[in-house]
């Protein structure tokens, strides 16, 4: 598989360069995005021609995005419209909540008890004290509100952009309705057919890591689509002419991805030589215990030149000050203007830019 094609051709399928459109049609093409704050806002944000606070806040308080455990287990923003088959694709089981109930002090039973009583108290958008008070119960109510939210029965809500805020409510109050209840087979065969368009060519284990699902069963799904296969890269049949023939993207493009992005979130940990250098890895994602050179952890953020990882970044506010540290992965002449629009975003008053020694980011 030809990798200068998979950067140009993947860069452009995740709209990066700021390509889509709305955000909401933005979010649609990629499927998903992470709903930690600022990560959800950050990402759209790098995608979306123009987007702003008030445009953000208002899909959420319209219902027109909602925030759903999805891949892997994590918290993901969905489109409303495919949530429930993207909820149905990744569901764990109930009985995978078993420790949270107990560490919780909790049981099935009890849990199954105090459902009624937490989904009444939530009718509206209620932190965890304001749901503790309404209980008025000396059992964990919060913690029955959290295996909800893994069940798509509790929504949980945002107001800031900067750090997540959340207030939880039952998704039939928020929605109007309960989640659909969807066959999972079919839901999961969808989400393949998704995951090819947004994020292939990929490899079945690039769809087993993404989705969080068995490599057979990641096979199963797949089945399915109409692909073309080369060197163990599924691309869909649809695509295949017009990836043979991509142009080349410009070569000084940049891109400023958040942490957790779903880009660099998108493969297996042996699979992202299209957006890094393999020397870069462990600069690019954060270390765990045992991890394969540091690749299984969490994506960190990244400043794309070209369509490749050249550095890495971090922020923090002082007030109302945005700090960004950048840590250049080897010589790269990066202007500090490229953080203007997420200081923008994220309301800040000023940026402070400061760049980490580049041989010492090296090593």
């Amino acid at each position: 598989m030809d990798l200068d094609r998979l950067t140009w051709w993947s860069h452009r399928r995740q709209l990066l360069g700021r390509a889509g459109a709305a955000p909401l049609d933005t979010l649609k093409r990629i499927v998903a995005v992470y709903s930690t704050h600022p990560t959800a806002p950050l990402a759209l944000l790098a995608r979306s021609a123009d987007l702003t606070r008030a445009e953000f806040q208002n899909l959420e308080e319209t219902r027109k995005m909602i925030r759903l455990p999805a891949m892997r287990g994590s918290a993901f923003l969905l489109l409303a419209e495919s949530a429930a088959r993207i909820f149905a694709a990744t569901r764990q089981p109930l009985e995978k909540h078993a420790g949270s109930l107990a560490f919780g002090g909790l049981d099935f039973e009890s849990y199954a008890r105090l459902t009624p009583q937490v989904l009444d108290c939530l009718k509206t958008p209620s932190t965890p004290a304001k749901l503790r008070a309404c209980a008025a119960s000396d059992e964990h109510v919060y913690m029955v509100a959290r295996v909800l939210a893994r069940e798509g029965r509790v929504l949980r809500v945002g107001h800031s952009l900067r750090t997540d805020q959340l207030e939880y409510v039952a998704a039939a109050a928020w929605l109007g309705r309960e989640l659909e209840d969807i066959d999972r087979t079919e839901a999961l065969a969808w989400l393949a057919n998704e995951y090819l368009r947004a994020f292939g060519p990929a490899r079945v284990a690039d769809f087993a890591w993404w989705a969080g699902v068995p490599r057979r069963v990641a096979a199963s799904a797949l089945a399915p689509c109409n692909t073309v296969e080369s060197d163990g890269y599924l691309i869909l049949e649809q695509d295949a002419a017009a990836f043979e023939c991509i142009d080349q993207i410009d070569p000084n493009a940049v891109d400023v991805l958040p942490k957790w992005d779903s880009y660099t979130m998108g493969y297996a940990p042996d699979g992202r030589q299209r957006f890094v250098d393999d020397r870069f890895l462990s600069l690019a994602y954060t270390a765990v215990v045992g991890s394969p050179g540091a690749t299984s952890g969490d994506g960190n953020p990244l400043i794309l030149r070209g369509g490749r990882a050249v550095a890495s970044w971090s922020h923090r506010f002082a007030g109302n000050r945005l700090i960004v540290s950048v840590k250049p992965f080897a010589r790269a002449a990066l202007s500090d203007d490229i953080f203007d629009a997420v200081g923008q975003l994220l309301s800040a008053s000023s940026i402070d830019v400061t760049r980490q020694d580049q041989a010492a980011a090296a090593t």
